[in-house]
């Protein structure tokens, strides 16, 4: 079962249909070899399919509570990929060769101009791109040889955040300020196959496309993103059940 970088993911709440896709996608690409990890809290249900629970007592405030159990799970794996939720897996996982790097970042590659007034008023956004404030998606963070440390440095400077970064916003706003404070040691994912950005129905040409060219997780975003996220899974399984014909 160790064939592949575990596969983490957070998730708290009691509606866990956008999680169980992620799950189902990973088991149905990558078999029964792959450790699925899903970190949570105490309340929340169990992921059918997944290899392992990790609960913790966690804050309300989803940014705290995400960063502080990564910052907790103790990796049992060589590699460890943390994941978005709202996400599929298309293709195997493999990460880049180079044994030296132990942290991978994925950079945000659509730039646009941020609100300052949703959720809240954010004055950091105020005539600000979303490249200038958090050049680095969350959704896709590798690590080699238990860098929790990592995570732990982003919680403290979370922490130290107003209130409201800490509802939202707040990872991948301690990221962007942990690396204008130095941080460099990581190398950066290629977005366009390691976190495939959706605001849209998967079409089935869309899909064989981005399996071809080995695009490995697709995450959903936008108003109707659940539904996208659904809508899939479906497919992903006609469209692997189609692979299995032909083979």
């Amino acid at each position: 079962m160790r064939d592949f970088p575990s596969i983490v993911f957070f998730w708290v709440g009691k509606n866990i249909s956008i999680p169980k896709s992620l799950v189902h996608s990973t088991r149905l690409v990558m078999g029964e070899d792959v450790n699925i990890v899903q970190l949570t809290n105490h309340d929340t249900e169990e992921i059918s399919g997944v290899t392992s629970v990790k609960r913790y007592e966690l804050p309300e405030q989803i940014m705290l509570a995400r960063l502080e159990a990564y910052s907790k799970y103790k990796p049992d794996t060589e590699e460890v990929f943390f994941c978005d939720a709202d996400s599929i897996f298309i293709n195997k996982l493999s990460l880049p060769k180079d044994k030296e790097q132990k942290i991978f970042l994925t950079p945000r590659q659509q730039d646009f101009k941020i609100n300052a007034t949703y959720p809240e008023y954010y004055e950091e956004f105020v005539d600000k791109t979303a490249k200038e404030v958090m050049p680095f998606l969350f959704g896709a963070i590798a690590i080699r040889d238990n860098q929790q440390i990592f995570f732990q440095e982003l919680l403290n400077i979370c922490l130290k955040l107003p209130n409201r970064f800490h509802r939202w916003y707040g990872d991948q706003y301690s990221l962007k300020k942990y690396i204008d404070e130095g941080f460099d040691e990581f190398q950066n994912l290629d977005t366009k196959i390691y976190l495939k950005v959706l605001r849209e129905q998967l079409k089935p040409k869309y899909l064989e496309n981005a399996f071809k060219e080995n695009v490995q997780l697709i995450t959903f975003k936008g108003p109707n993103s659940k539904t996208h996220l659904e809508q899939a899974v479906i497919l992903l399984d006609y469209f692997y059940e189609s692979i299995d014909t032909e083979i």
